[in-house]
């Protein structure tokens, strides 16, 4: 596995509303290594149809932009590791994921549908927000990825 893990932890409460565009981003410990960058925060599992497509996409893109400023981190939803790393072992990536267990991040995000992605700019904010993956989805993101990266930190 050549991805790091990293354990989730929250400073705060889940909020009660769905996070959206327009919103800050939760201070979860598993983004520090994004501040300062443009940011693709993505919750995955092994199960779920869609992420077998958005996993190597944004692996592409990862690897495409990072020594511009994009980071990735997967935030996973499988009941236990081994699932993940198979998952991983299949459809390998360079970015960082972690566990989300106890579902502290997933509440903290809002998520409703699998995969959700929230692409956050270098000061913090949600600037859009992905649930499900098309070849439309990747499309766009590119676009938004390239967008985000143009604009002074």
């Amino acid at each position: 596995m050549r991805a790091a893990h990293w354990l989730l932890a929250l400073a705060f409460s889940a909020p009660a509303f769905a996070l959206e565009a327009g919103d800050p981003v939760p201070a979860l410990a598993a983004l520090d290594a994004g501040k300062g960058k443009v940011l693709y925060v993505d919750f995955w599992a092994s199960w779920c149809v869609p992420c077998r497509l958005s996993m190597p996409v944004l692996d592409g893109l990862y690897r495409k932009h990072a020594a511009r400023g994009f980071a990735v981190v997967g935030i996973n939803k499988d009941v236990s590791d081994e699932l993940a790393v198979r998952f991983l072992q299949r459809v390998p990536i360079a970015f960082p994921w972690a566990a989300d267990r106890n579902d502290a991040a997933a509440k903290a995000f809002d998520v409703k549908a699998m995969p959700s992605g929230y692409l956050i700019d270098r000061r913090g904010k949600v600037r859009r927000v992905h649930r499900g993956f098309t070849a439309e989805t990747a499309a766009a993101l590119e676009r938004e990825v390239e967008d985000l990266l143009k604009e002074p930190a």
